[in-house]
């Protein structure tokens, strides 16, 4: 009797695959050759589930951006408004493995993003996303008390998304200088200052 297949389960581990190629080797790297080498199955069997090379690199990312979010969620269940906020900042730092092969493959794709209107796009909508994550956590924080109420929730939102891709490039690029010491004091130096009154 054949062996049955979980069609799904083989999709999700071809573009799992495919996230540790884009990791390892960049988005040239990863060839529908490459790929179907690391998940241990022909280059058939991987075009047989997906269109072309776009469409596995767009499973990956995909993949990619859930097991983030899914982490965030997991890390800020239960809280609310500054302990949820640096819940949720800790969480997309590159601290260990997986956390920095999920820059390495961001980092990949916001380079294409820069040049091609479509995926910026999709970019766009991702960034908009972190933003009212972000700015959900400020409201709670500013409702508490926890932070002063003259705030610009809206434009601290953008700020800390604008802060944390910069400190997470830094510590993917000099992990040694920007430790999980230092990020985590640069976290904390930052949400003490949104509960300093504002000066005139």
């Amino acid at each position: 009797m054949p062996k049955q297949v979980d069609h799904q389960q083989r999709r999700a581990m071809i573009a799992s695959s495919a996230a540790r190629c884009i990791a390892e080797h960049g988005l040239q790297g990863a060839t529908v050759r490459a790929i179907a080498l690391s998940s241990g199955v022909s280059k058939g069997i991987v075009e047989h589930y997906f269109t072309d090379k776009d469409a596995v690199i767009a499973a990956a990312l995909e993949q990619m951006n859930l097991r983030y979010v899914r982490r965030e969620q997991r890390l800020t269940a239960g809280l609310a408004g500054l302990p949820a906020l640096r819940a949720r900042l800790q969480a997309i730092l590159p601290l260990n493995s997986e956390s920095r092969d999920e820059w390495k493959i961001r980092l990949c794709f916001w380079s294409v993003a820069a040049i091609e209107p479509r995926h910026r796009l999709e970019q766009q909508k991702r960034l908009a996303l972190t933003r009212k994550r972000y700015e959900h956590d400020l409201e709670e924080a500013a409702a508490c008390g926890e932070i002063h109420t003259a705030t610009n929730l809206q434009q601290v939102a953008g700020d800390l998304t604008l802060f944390m891709a910069g400190a997470s490039c830094g510590a993917l690029l000099d992990s040694r200088y920007y430790s999980a010491r230092h990020l985590h004091g640069l976290i904390e130096r930052t949400l003490h200052n949104l509960t300093l009154e504002p000066t005139p």
